[in-house]
């Protein structure tokens, strides 16, 4: 047996080159999953425990002991607390750990970040300057530093999260950078302040922890159960734990990030495995077809039906071998590069790949097991071979005429349960439900080839032999493909499966995209609004690529004063000011199109209509809705309407154009308008970026103007997320296409092989080398136009189906095919097809006609 399976190996490595290609692809993507995914947690917790360092002990809430985030507002940390604990013996220093959320701008860069006090033995992370000294200087991570281009002496600005409350240019929020520290942070800027500039800082500061350091040779485990004891004594509500145990916790509530990213590795691995197997079923079918003659002749000279399934094993297990360990180098250099360009790309700081057992072991064990399983089918063939076959020619047999009936009413039974499955997790089971569907509906397609593809590539022949004028080139390619049962359709469905996952992953996230995009015009019809207007605001925007198109709105600050006699109301929470404008002219297009994207912004007279979030937890709703309720705006009594689709500008209330009128909203000079301007409402361009959107921010507020950009950045974040998640996707699925192509080659090699007494007939009978060349790529053009068909249509099917399941009730689903993104995959795999058959296409050429005839 093993001399037997020896021997395959010896006659036809060549043949299995592309094949352990495949194998060698599969097992690199898992196996570098897991390096990247491990080195991603690693760093995770080096920059958690970087927070923490000079620290033993550390006091939380009760309930928020794995929190890896600031405390709620409410928290009950006090410094009182701090000084009963900064009393237990072996308490070196007890410092309470202060926070907040504030905006940090440098230039035209602006991030979220979080203001901190300076916690023990600071010192130690610094790598430049000193730690601050004075409320105006600050410190922060060198990697953040980068990023805002800062170094020691600079100076930054920090402002409320809010934008309209607080003036980012302002010079009492201008900070100076005095040192920076190693590594960056884990999550958003962490800036660290004395105690006098947390207290004047722009943001709501409250506690979040007690930092506790230990004495020289304390135990900290036996400290934190001290500290407890304090802590309980003092009424209880708090929990102290060594600091090692918090950061351990944290990184269990963060580890999620770790093991998504190993999942989706793996299971895009494991996609390309199963390409793979098809790739490596089809070569062995192949193989032992044309070894019909040996492996009859070792049966004529005794060898058992169990030898010869065994050494059909043993090659594949051979192939699987040497393919894995080929894809465990090729993955620690893919695990090397990956994390040498988050180094360079994001993050100086990431940790170097550590392989570990998981890698070097879960990714051979996939190679091996995939190989072996594809092998199983050829394997039992093989011991079907009768020794009278040793006195036939070496050609391949013909194909069988029997109609696969099994397999076309198992695959019609299936697909028509996976349809059912799809449909019923797009309309309401979720997610899961749509992915088994999915997945047994394209397994049916795959169960029914046999019986679909043939006839397909067949009459597509056909049909192109007729524009071809009866070409004998086109027929051969399609008689051939159509004779050849289980190669064409293993060769197919390899293809297939490639195409219906990009063009699924297109269409998805083009639907998605554009679901969530509808669903915030209709929330934020208004991309962006300006508190004022004139020719610098419109200079500013002339020359912005970001802004479509502009209107500015008459608007007025105004009194509003709310009828306090309304039950369950009695503060009154509308009493106080306002913008009151009219939004007839922006709802019309004007020169430069459309500014706003939805309607809802029509209002009848006599009334004022306010979002119903304005008054959203100041009282019982149902009262404003049941009862008549009047406010005053400039003298005129109007009646309040509340509307929870308003997607108005915050502290923004809406006029009917007849009411803004006889205010004089709008009118100057006139005597009954309310003090006030106009406000200037900005369509931005459908592909307009965050930081396009921060520096027109900083340009308007160089101006002194109020900026809302809250829609379009909502926007332009969204869009920007699914162009990296499609990115990723696509990148992930490049090796299933690869395989996919390296299977098309690979066949088509075989076949070529396979064929060379027909090729060499053919030659005699007057077909020139070119025509035998075309007629190979015309095969393999007609069975990537047939996986093209069924692919593209199953990938529109899973993508709408993927994004009903998704959005679920958060938005209405939309279908959107991508229909020049699709157009590239069809071209692209057209390519694909054509330069898979390159080399078998030159071979099949190239056999003379008469060695071509000659037995072997």
């Amino acid at each position: 047996m093993i001399r037997i399976a020896l021997a395959n190996l010896r006659s036809a490595s060549g043949r299995l080159l592309s094949a352990g290609i495949a194998v060698t692809v599969s097992v690199a993507f898992i196996v570098a999953a897991f390096l990247f995914s491990t080195a991603f947690g690693d760093t995770l917790g080096n920059q958690v425990r970087q927070q923490w360092a000079g620290a033993d002990v550390a006091v939380l809430e009760a309930d928020r002991e794995a929190a890896a985030m600031p405390a709620a507002e409410d928290t009950a940390l006090t410094q009182e607390l701090t000084d009963e604990v900064g009393a237990v013996p072996g308490v070196s220093e007890a410092v309470l750990e202060r926070s907040g959320y504030l905006q940090v701008a440098s230039g035209d860069t602006e991030v979220s970040g979080v203001v901190t006090n300076l916690p023990t033995a600071l010192e130690e992370r610094l790598s430049a300057g000193r730690l601050p000294a004075a409320a105006d200087e600050v410190a922060l991570p060198a990697g953040d530093a980068e990023v805002l281009g800062l170094g020691p002496g600079d100076t930054l600005r920090l402002a409320d999260p809010d934008p309209a409350a607080t003036d980012a240019a302002d010079d009492a929020d201008s900070y100076t950078v005095t040192g920076l520290l190693e590594g960056s942070s884990p999550f958003a800027t962490t800036l660290y302040l004395t105690d006098a500039g947390l207290d004047t800082a722009p943001a709501e500061v409250f506690p979040t922890a007690v930092r506790v350091a230990a004495d020289p040779g304390t135990d900290p485990a036996a400290l934190a159960a001290d500290v407890q004891t304090a802590l309980d004594s003092a009424g209880g509500g708090f929990t102290a734990v060594t600091v090692e145990q918090h950061v351990e916790a944290q990184l269990r509530e963060m580890s999620g990030q770790a093991d998504m990213l190993a999942t989706i590795g793996l299971g895009f691995g494991l996609l390309a495995a199963g390409v793979a197997a098809l790739v490596i079923s089809n070569t062995f079918q192949v193989l032992v077809a044309s070894r019909a003659r040996v492996l009859a002749l070792y049966r004529a000279v005794g060898a058992t039906r169990t030898q010869l399934r065994g050494a059909t094993l043993l090659e594949g297990a051979a192939l699987g071998l040497l393919g894995s360990a080929a894809g465990v180098g090729a993955g620690l250099l893919l695990g090397w590069g990956l994390t040498a360009l988050a180094r360079a790309l994001w993050m100086p700081e990431f940790a170097q790949i550590a392989p570990g057992p998981a890698a070097l072991l879960v990714g051979p064990a996939v190679g091996v097991l995939v190989t072996m399983a594809a092998a199983l089918a050829p394997a039992r063939r093989a011991t079907r071979v009768s020794p009278i076959e040793a006195l036939r020619p070496a050609d391949v047999r013909p194909a069988q005429s029997r109609f696969p009936w099994v397999r076309t009413i198992a695959g019609a039974v299936l697909g028509l349960g996976g349809a059912a499955l799809c449909l019923a997790g797009a309309f309401g089971l979720g997610v899961p439900v749509a992915i088994v569907g999915c997945f047994a509906l394209f397994l049916a397609v795959l169960l029914a080839a046999r019986a679909v593809v043939p006839p397909l590539i067949g009459l597509l022949a056909t049909g192109l032999s007729v524009l071809t004028r009866r070409s004998k080139t086109v027929l051969l390619a399609g008689r051939s493909a159509r004779e050849a049962v289980g190669r064409t359709s293993s060769t197919t469905a390899a293809l297939l499966i490639g195409v219906t996952l990009v063009s699924a992953v297109v269409v998805g996230s083009a639907s998605v995209q554009r679901s969530v995009e509808l669903e915030t015009s209709r929330e934020y019809p208004v991309d962006l609004v300006i508190d004022g207007a004139g020719s610098e605001i419109q200079a500013l925007l002339a020359d912005s690529p970001v802004t479509e198109a502009v209107e500015t709105v008459p608007a007025a600050r105004a009194e509003v004063s709310l009828d306090s006699s309304v039950a369950g109301d009695p503060a009154g929470p509308l009493t106080g000011e306002l913008t009151v404008l009219t939004a007839a002219e922006a709802a019309a297009p004007n020169a430069s199109g459309a500014v706003l994207r939805s309607g809802g912004y029509e209002v009848e007279p006599g009334t004022l209509l306010l979002s119903q979030q304005e008054v959203g937890g100041q009282g019982p709703t149902a009262d404003y809705e049941n009862a008549p309720v009047t406010v005053t705006v400039g003298g005129k009594e109007l009646e309040l309407k509340l509307d929870a689709s308003l997607a108005a500008p915050a502290g923004t209330a809406l006029l009917s154009a007849e009411d803004a009128r006889a205010l004089g909203i709008g009118a100057s000079g006139s005597a009954s308008a309310p003090a006030g301007g106009a406000q200037t409402w900005v369509r931005t361009a459908e592909d307009a970026t965050m930081p396009q959107l921060e520096m027109l921010t900083a340009q308007l507020g160089a101006e002194g103007y109020a900026v809302d950009p809250h829609a379009a950045a909502e926007r332009a974040q969204y869009a920007q997320a699914f162009q990296v998640a499609l990115a990723v996707v696509l990148g992930l699925l490049a090796a299933a296409v690869v395989i996919a192509v390296i299977g098309v080659s690979n066949t088509l090699t075989l076949a070529v092989i396979d064929r060379r007494r027909e090729g060499a007939l053919l030659r005699a009978l007057g077909f020139s080398r070119g025509a035998l060349a075309r007629m190979i790529t015309v095969e393999a053009l007609l069975m990537a136009v047939v996986a093209l068909v069924v692919g593209l249509g199953l990938g529109i099917f899973y993508g709408w189906v993927g994004t009903a399941a998704l959005l679920g009730d958060a938005a209405s689903p939309v279908l959107d095919a991508a229909p020049g993104q699709l157009a590239l995959i069809a071209a692209v795999a057209l390519l694909a097809a054509v330069l898979a058959s390159a080399v078998p296409a030159r071979t099949m050429s190239r056999i003379p006609p008469a060695e071509g005839m000659s037995e072997e």
